[in-house]
């Protein structure tokens, strides 16, 4: 019992985790409530907060090279006093909504803020570039190289959440991306909450959901979500912001085309304001997101201009103000990334390089691996069946809505297509290396859709014969319940092997000195064990690489690498007969070893570590 216990409630951190990630987002929904104006989708007030503090920091570190630490105190003066006025003009700071929603996914928060790093690219890059922030205090420049962490040109604005909440902790909060998350899902399922109103027909529930309708709009976004997979949600990865992201922004076109089809003047410019924001966002997040961000803004004038209700004049001038603000901080950051060109980033091969004769074979390898996500792919094809004919017909909202969703779904798998062949290398291409990550992008605009669309079919065609009042409680228990019965699952951070490797890290530091060189040598292994122990070293402390299971291991490699001037530590994780002819009787299996140079083949041992035991890597 004590064990299952502590799925939910292992340490005191976990107050600090919640106090510190809560403080940033209910900083970032007033300021989104102090400047969307009262026509505005409420809901998505933290996301346009969140685009204001993106735009102030990123702009500010580009081209003033301003403190962030300063920045963030500033920004924290400026929410309280956000705060003071939208509490005398509202009369409250969070929407009812959304603490009701909340209240219903405590257990999840909870669980969730027990949590800490165990993933690889949260080490190489998700949380290394917070804790670079953190330390130095500005953007990665050639002045200023974050040395240990992967494709630091990747935009900023997911790294500013994890900055400002490891500021209000003290720390680095590993688990403040997972909490983020979770609340942005949270935030994204009070929308399709009011989706299902909207298309239930139930306008009365749509401005306020009901206890009921809030928790199923919940597991729409958890539990139910086909794209949900807890190695990415409840972690640092920016997968989710993105997916979130971009189910706000093609929403928000879906809004913005419906109040022209109707001839409606009221809410377009908050809306429009709404959506800039939220593309801001969305084209800061990651590399690949300026793709979704362009192909939302193109599928809302496509599906403008077969309706014939819509005046394209009218949608031409909303343009300024939805392209505006993703435009400034796109060419910002690009502004930066060509000044400073010693900052990695992904970028498009040569021409000669493209693998246009493997596309047959890179498109086969993509529909494999959405054959294997059965509800996803069911979902996607039902959005684009309909949307093509929607696009057809675009007669009512439904088809608007359906032809919106089609086309960023095709659009993006494209863009995707296109990547492969040009950008990733022939090994990723041919595997379709994240395809299926790629594609959680798309989660919510297939969920949001998903759920207007089955509310408007109900409302249709089986609100007669299939009344769901008395089946209101199922959701709200299913939402509360769903965190104790997966909690196992939910918990992945714990498994053993990951927290050998953070345990020996974090004494390997301890026993390093600046200046000193580590190579990692784990044959077993898949190089995690070396991600973790990079993201341990501190300052001043050289890691020199790492040979794994993927790699071609050797006696002459090892001799080689080990005789290197610039290594004075190898830290062994694994045995191999080859690693094992060059250190002899020194290493047994089962055992992790840290040992110092002493000469070319003479090694002090400093430290020895057991394998847990009856753990599988």
């Amino acid at each position: 019992m004590a064990d299952y216990i502590q799925y939910f409630i292992e340490h005191s951190g976990q107050i600090t985790a919640i106090y510190s990630v809560a403080i940033v987002w209910l900083g970032l929904l007033v300021f989104g409530g102090a400047v969307g104006g009262a026509q505005r989708e409420r809901a998505f007030d933290p996301l346009v907060g969140w685009a204001l503090v993106s735009l102030v920091f990123t702009l500010s570190g580009v081209f003033l090279n301003a403190s962030f630490q300063y920045l963030a105190g500033g920004t924290l003066a400026a929410a309280v006093g956000a705060g003071i006025w939208i509490w005398r003009r509202d009369g409250a700071l969070v929407p009812s909504a959304l603490l009701k929603m909340i209240l219903i996914a405590s257990p999840l928060l909870i669980l969730v803020s027990a949590m800490h790093a165990s993933q690889w690219d949260e080490f190489s890059g998700w949380l290394s570039v917070p804790r670079y922030l953190m330390d130095t205090d500005a953007l990665p420049s050639r002045a200023n190289p974050y040395i240990n962490s992967a494709l630091p040109g990747y935009p900023f604005s997911w790294h500013y959440v994890t900055f400002l909440a490891s500021l209000m902790a003290g720390y680095l909060l590993e688990n403040a991306g997972a909490l983020s998350n979770v609340l942005l899902l949270l935030m994204f399922g009070v929308m399709v909450s009011k989706l299902i109103a909207r298309g239930a027909g139930n306008e009365a529930s749509a401005r306020a959901p009901g206890w009921s309708l809030l928790a199923i709009g919940a597991l729409a976004t958890t539990l139910l979500n086909p794209t949900f997979a807890q190695k990415i949600v409840l972690t640092t990865y920016a997968d989710t912001s993105s997916a979130v992201a971009m189910g706000a922004a093609v929403v928000l076109a879906w809004f913005i085309i419906e109040e022209l089809a109707a001839g409606r003047d009221a809410r377009l410019g908050a809306l429009s304001w709404q959506m800039g924001a939220v593309l801001l966002v969305l084209i800061s997040l990651k590399q690949a997101t300026p793709a979704l961000a362009g192909l939302t803004v193109l599928a809302m004038v496509f599906v403008a201009l077969r309706d014939g209700a819509v005046k394209i004049s009218r949608l031409a001038r909303l343009l300024p103000a939805i392209v505006g603000p993703p435009l400034i901080i796109f060419f910002a950051w690009r502004y930066h990334l060509s000044i400073e060109s010693n900052i990695t980033e992904m970028r498009i091969a040569g021409f000669d390089e493209w693998l246009i004769a493997y596309i047959p074979d890179i498109v086969g390898r993509m529909l494999l691996v959405l054959s294997k996500k059965g509800y996803y792919l069911v979902l996607v094809v039902l959005v684009v069946v309909i949307g093509v004919r929607g696009f057809i017909r675009s007669e009512t909202p439904l088809d608007r809505f359906a032809a919106l969703a089609a086309m960023v779904v095709l659009g993006y798998n494209a863009f995707l297509l296109f990547s492969y062949v040009t950008v990733f290398g022939k090994f990723d291409a041919l595997r379709a290396a994240s395809y299926w990550r790629y594609n959680m992008h798309l989660g919510l605009v297939v969920v949001a859709f998903t759920a207007y669309g089955a509310a408007t079919y109900w409302r249709c065609r089986l609100a007669e014969r299939w009344p769901l009042s008395r089946l209101s409680w199922l959701p709200i228990a299913l939402l509360i319940i769903a965190p104790l019965v997966f909690a196992p699952k939910l918990r992945f951070d714990r498994a053993p092997w990951t927290n050998f490797y953070r345990t020996v890290s974090i004494d390997v530091a301890e026993l390093l000195q600046p200046g000193n060189g580590l190579v990692v040598l784990d044959p077993a292994g898949s190089g995690e064990s070396a991600q973790i122990m990079a993201f341990n070293m501190r300052p001043g402390m050289n890691f020199r690489g790492y040979r794994a299971a993927f790699d071609v291991i050797t006696v002459k490699i090892v001799t080689d690498l080990v005789r290197q001037d610039n290594i004075s530590h190898i830290l062994i994780h694994s045995h191999s007969p080859h690693v094992g002819t060059v250190f002899g009787d020194k290493i047994v299996p089962g055992q992790s070893y840290l040992f110092k140079k002493l000469g070319p083949s003479s090694w002090e041992t400093l430290g020895q570590w057991p394998h847990p035991k009856n753990a599988k890597r």
